[in-house]
């Protein structure tokens, strides 16, 4: 099972591995009591900066070293204390435990509040290692909130701050990467952490952290059903035999989980309950998800062994274990609520001041032009009033339809990278499959898809020819996802081809997705139609799928619990067409119909727009 990589110590200071849980207590409390003699001695010299030094390690020390200690009353001193003798770098680091104390007592709220201040008092320092230890950190509470995209650019951020010797942070950063690819891709997960094992392969004394990386190369082919590479991976890297008792306590839920997988698909049934058994008694975070999946995978094991009363009893500790995960889980959605809450009101206010200045700078501009204006002569200034109300009405009716186009190119910023996942994701098969000549033919198609698209993102409106190729390329890219298994027929007015003109872009290519994503990904036989004719001042075009239909896509979606971009690309279209309407195009349509057979079942779905021809 996965296990989700946290960085347990900002400090230099570590513990031999043991194979007697007394003998690692005793080193624990050797170096304890060092910490404190530190401090003693720190504070009978009453050297600030000495004082703030020993009391930052000891308490590292309580932080990262003590999982189960969540005592910040220290903290809050050591930050008063920095506060008045202005150390910045000590209250970045003050606030980073903080938030990690936080993150151990399921406060996350309060842990982000603390991550976002670490990230802004580190704005102002150089020291990188701090800004690096944050990331990584405060990208393990993302991923932990359930929002792997924000953990990842986190993980990403994480290696600007990584010295070209300090190898081990690379492979902590690629691990916590694959980390978030354990729900979505899991070819992913398997090739990051394989990039952290060849990294950590030559630190003989970071043992623990080439196990999890391990782990999760083995979970990850588990979860691809190579099996075989998975049981090389476990014998080489993991000896569960001969784990520490500390770290069985540790990452024994996971471990276990992942090799009761593996027996379970291998079809060894009795060593997977054994494993799967394991894996529940070792647990030491709260509620992990892999004690959900072993519990649920016994009791299939013991249903095909005939043992029904065993897989009742298992199916019931997974309904009591899921109550008890979820109410557990709530803090983790509430703090996720309150962080978007955050975002959104800092986002307004922002905008609250911009109009606020806006309007203050025009009432300022209204009282000089108030002021030069009283000496003037009656007749002048009645002239002079009527002009600036004329200027003012202009200036308003210019500005109402700037905003309208602001908000078009918002909208088409929003629709134009819908394809790109699935291109990214076409190029890595190419890439794994060490296919170069493919790979490198769909990068060229897309790299040129993607510089057209930029080269007019300063223009709402783009010539026929350069929206055909697009289109064309984009379907092309498609299609080669799709294994060239649909079929495309391209009606073009002559007329068109001989004009040229110019018209608003990117309106149809979100259909375009709608037709091949959820029209016809689940056809055996896929026939898309698109046909371009000129219509006096506007072009009308259809696009025409023989997909499923809209209703039962969106049965499809629902059972599958996939959520689908049908209807924002539908309501994003409308909307530009609206704004299209509003600066004086009144003839911009689109209508959606479904096509039916003589019995009333679905033969496909049949898109209509009318685009007007830019002057």
């Amino acid at each position: 099972m996965f296990f989700l990589f946290r960085l347990l110590s900002i400090a230099s200071i570590s513990a031999k591995d043991t194979t007697v849980i007394d003998q690692e207590k005793r080193v624990q409390d050797s170096i304890l009591i060092h910490l404190k003699q530190k401090q003693e001695q720190a504070r009978q010299l009453n050297h600030k900066d000495s004082i703030i030094k020993s009391d930052l390690s000891l308490l590292r020390f309580y932080t990262y070293n003590q999982s189960k200690n969540t005592d910040t009353d220290e903290l809050f001193d050591l930050l008063e204390y920095c506060t008045d003798n202005d150390n910045i770098n000590c209250r970045i680091e003050v606030y980073a435990m903080l938030a990690w104390q936080m993150q151990k007592n399921d406060q996350y709220s309060q842990a982000l509040e603390y991550y976002n201040t670490a990230i802004n008092l580190s704005n102002a320092t150089e020291k990188e290692p701090f800004k690096w230890h944050i990331l990584i950190n405060q990208g393990t509470l993302f991923n932990e909130l359930l929002e792997p995209e924000i953990a990842r650019e986190n993980f990403k951020t994480s290696f600007k701050y990584i010295k070209p010797n300090e190898e081990y942070r690379m492979a902590i950063s690629l691990l916590n990467i694959s980390s978030t690819f354990e729900k979505t891709n899991p070819d992913s997960m398997a090739y990051f952490s394989n990039q952290a094992i060849r990294i950590l392969e030559k630190k003989p004394d970071r043992n623990s952290s080439l196990e999890i990386a391990a782990n999760n190369v083995a979970y990850g082919y588990i979860k691809q059903n190579k099996l075989k590479e998975a049981s090389r991976i476990i014998d080489k890297y993991i000896d569960l035999n001969n784990i520490t008792d500390s770290k069985k306590e540790q990452f024994g839920s996971f471990f276990f989980n992942t090799v009761g997988e593996l027996n379970y698909k291998l079809g060894h049934l009795d060593k997977a309950i054994d494993y799967y058994k394991k894996s529940i008694s070792y647990t030491e975070n709260a509620y992990p998800p892999s004690n959900i999946m072993s519990l649920n995978d016994l009791a299939e094991i013991y249903e095909i062994k005939g043992e029904l009363k065993k897989a009742i009893h298992y199916l019931r500790a997974k309904e009591n274990y899921l109550k008890k995960f979820n109410e557990h889980n709530l803090k983790k959605e509430i703090a996720r609520s309150e962080y978007n809450k955050i975002l959104t009101e800092k986002n307004e206010l922002i905008t609250n001041l911009e109009k606020k200045n806006q309007k203050t700078n025009k009432q300022v501009y209204n009282s000089k032009i108030l002021a030069l204006s009283s000496g003037v002569i009656t007749i002048i200034c009645i002239l002079f009033f009527l002009t600036i109300y004329q200027k003012s009405r202009l200036k308003i009716s210019q500005l109402n339809e700037e905003i309208s186009l602001v908000r078009l190119k918002s909208l088409r910023s929003i629709m134009n990278p819908h394809f790109l996942f699935n291109s990214f994701n076409t190029l890595q098969s190419y890439i794994l499959q060490k296919d170069k000549f493919e790979a490198s033919e769909h990068m060229r198609e897309l790299s040129q898809l993607i510089r057209k698209i930029l080269s007019n993102s300063d223009s709402l409106y783009i010539s026929f020819k350069e929206e055909l190729e697009i289109i064309k390329t984009y379907i092309t890219l498609e299609n080669k996802r799709f294994e060239d298994q649909f079929e495309l027929n391209l009606t073009i007015d002559e007329n068109l081809i001989e004009l040229n003109p110019k018209i608003p872009s990117m309106i149809i290519q979100p259909h375009l997705e709608n037709a091949v994503i959820h029209g016809l990904s689940s056809k055996n036989k896929k026939i898309l139609k698109l046909s371009f004719q000129k219509k006096k001042n506007s072009i009308q075009c259809i696009i025409e799928d023989n997909g499923i239909g809209r209703k039962k896509s969106a049965k499809l979606n629902k059972k599958s619990k996939k959520s689908t971009n049908l209807s924002i690309a539908s309501g994003n279209t409308a909307e530009r067409i609206k704004l299209l309407r509003k600066v004086g195009y009144k003839k911009t349509s689109m209508k959606i119909t479904d096509l039916l057979d003589d019995n009333k079942k679905s033969r496909g779905t049949r898109v209509t727009v009318n685009l007007p021809i830019i002057n």
